[in-house]
């Protein structure tokens, strides 16, 4: 059964946690300011008989004023957004693929419509993409006629395929198990299609399902035909890596 619940992984877990944060200030601002909004409203209304109140800055015109309040919105401001800022530069760990831990390295191509993986040995495996679990992955995402955007709904990871470029997304899968794989940029009558399997299983099963693969030429092109006839080809160099038990 393939899973489309997000899972605990490192890429959802940047994601949510910023989420939160923009919540939380939001939330935070948006209650200090209506209530202070409404207490000016309600305290210097305006009544029957009643004097009109003068403000601090009113008292001595060509002065500051009240300029502790000025200075202590400022430096309330100040503070929430510099805590945006660094919340927001930390989760450019989304785009920076890891080098530690020996990442595997797998190439993708995006055609109408399907996802064809080439493994580190140089083999292709139509729509089923099996990786071990807690390893870092790096995907080279590329497309070989149109436009694709290559995405795992369940990890938070999407990256759009390009024709004759290269693109490079990274995840870290924690829990074994099988995912969906999908399209999310529309690529023709077959757009909904367009999907394939993540399978996440432990390093010692991963070994033993790699080794089982025949061995290729790491240098692999891959050759499609299209409707009319022709032929497009895309060359991936990949480096062969393997998990460790």
């Amino acid at each position: 059964m393939i899973s489309t619940s997000f899972v605990i992984a490192p890429t959802n877990e940047i994601w949510w946690s910023l989420l939160h944060y923009y919540l939380f200030l939001g939330f935070a601002a948006a209650t200090i300011v209506l209530s202070w909004m409404t207490y000016n409203v309600e305290h210097n209304r305006k009544r029957n008989g009643a004097e009109k109140k003068q403000h601090a800055f009113q008292k001595h015109e060509g002065e500051w004023g009240n300029w502790k309040g000025v200075l202590l919105i400022l430096l309330i401001t100040g503070s929430v957004l510099a805590f945006v800022e660094y919340e927001t530069f930390a989760s450019t760990g989304l785009i920076t693929s890891p080098k530690n831990g020996g990442p595997i390295q797998i190439g993708v191509i995006g055609r109408q419509w399907d996802w064809i993986f080439v493994y580190p040995n140089g083999i292709q495996v139509v729509g089923n993409l099996t990786v071990p679990e807690g390893v870092n992955i790096i995907l080279n995402v590329t497309s070989i006629d149109v436009v694709h955007s290559f995405a795992i709904p369940a990890l938070s990871v999407a990256k759009d395929a390009v024709p004759g470029h290269y693109n490079t997304l990274w995840f870290n899968a924690t829990q074994p198990g099988s995912y969906e794989i999908i399209c999310k940029e529309f690529c023709g009558i077959g757009h909904a299609l367009m999907t394939a399997t993540l399978y996440v299983v432990p390093p010692a099963s991963y070994n033993q399902w790699y080794a089982s693969l025949n061995t290729a030429s790491p240098n692999i092109v891959v050759t499609i035909s299209s409707a009319k006839n022709d032929t497009t080809a895309a060359t991936f160099q990949v480096s062969t890596s393997q998990v460790g038990e």
